[in-house]
């Protein structure tokens, strides 16, 4: 007995339990929540977007391929106003307003000079910041010049000024090679000083 003993298999693990439907509904619970969330949200934004332009939009009307079209009727063209007539002025009325509209083109063509002037002093900076002194020197004597043509047009009142303005930047270009640590600052306020002509 003890040999048909020893024959027998020995004993199979126990199977795992088999999921009730229960449990397998409770896993598959939130999926299904998901989904059916998802599918009455795009059906309430499809109907939200949708549904005002079909409610509201008119029904097209047929077009018969064969009915000709109505020819388009070119715009009225409705004439220009004639230009009013210039009053009757006197003429020394009218020598005056000559002059001031010359005043105003000398004053205007002044500050455009000076404002090239200004434009050239930025890249004398620009070329002091990277110690090209021979940069510098050469923006220097273009805003020079430009300071030249600003006071050929410039007003009586301005013309002390850019008269301090090209002192200002001989004095600086005489001490470039010399000091050239300085320059910056004074570049930086002669700058300041010709746009504030210009806002003037």
């Amino acid at each position: 007995m003890s040999g048909l003993d020893e024959r027998q298999p020995a004993s199979e693990p126990p199977e795992p339990p088999v999921p009730s439907v229960r449990s397998r509904l409770v896993a598959v619970l939130p999926f299904a929540v998901t989904a059916l969330v998802a599918v009455l949200l795009s059906l309430a934004i499809q109907w939200l977007l949708f549904a005002p332009l079909s409610l509201h939009a008119p029904m097209p009307t047929p077009v018969a391929l064969n009915t000709p079209l109505p020819a388009a009727t070119p715009p009225a063209l409705t004439p220009a106003p004639a230009p009013a007539p210039l009053p009757d002025l006197p003429e020394n009325l009218l020598r005056l307003a000559i002059l001031d509209l010359e005043d105003q083109n000398r004053r205007l063509r002044s500050d455009l000079y000076l404002l090239r002037a200004v434009a050239q002093l930025d890249d004398a900076l620009v070329a002091l910041q990277a110690n090209q002194l021979d940069e510098v020197d050469r923006s220097i004597l273009m805003v020079y010049r430009s300071l030249d043509q600003a006071y050929a047009f410039s007003a009586e009142q301005d013309k002390g000024p850019l008269d301090t303005f090209r002192l200002q930047l001989s004095q600086i270009r005489d001490d470039l090679h010399l000091r050239p640590e300085g320059a910056d600052r004074r570049l930086r306020q002669l700058r300041a000083l010709m746009l504030s002509l210009v806002e003037a």
